[in-house]
């Protein structure tokens, strides 16, 4: 019996791990949220076209694309593009819809990059990390 209440438990626990992970990002306090967020080699009709998480420096400049969900509009983000640690680049991006695609495009060399979302007080509401060889 202890058994059976064991696996009961464990799958009562597992599945609320499971429904969990299938939660949307929480809200920032500015009520904005990043519902994806990708780098892409370029953007057509709105959407991120080959999404990949290493690219080749031949690439020559790469799109981060957001989905934002806003509470209130209008209100700006920024993307915030970082290189080997390095801040090199930031696009203030203005969400005018509740729900909005955007994007930056940034011209890249060699190294670990990473893109922040930042609302407008600064706080990062989302992060990407990307590799160009």
């Amino acid at each position: 019996m202890k058994n059976l209440l064991g696996i009961i438990v464990a799958a009562f626990l597992l599945q609320g791990l499971i429904f969990a992970q299938d939660k949307p990002a929480p809200v920032a306090s500015s009520g904005v949220r990043v519902e994806k967020i990708v780098v892409a080699t370029s953007v057509e009709n709105r959407e991120p076209v080959g999404e990949n998480t290493e690219f080749q420096a031949s690439a020559g400049t790469l799109s981060c694309w957001t989905k934002i969900m806003a509470s209130s509009t209008p209100t700006t983000i920024k993307h915030v593009w970082y290189v080997d640690n390095q801040k090199v680049f930031e696009q203030p991006l203005e969400i005018k819809m509740p729900s909005t695609r955007t994007w930056s495009t940034k011209s890249v060399h060699p190294g670990s990059w990473k893109v922040d979302v930042t609302d407008e007080s600064g706080a990062v509401l989302s992060t990407v990390s990307f590799t160009v060889k």
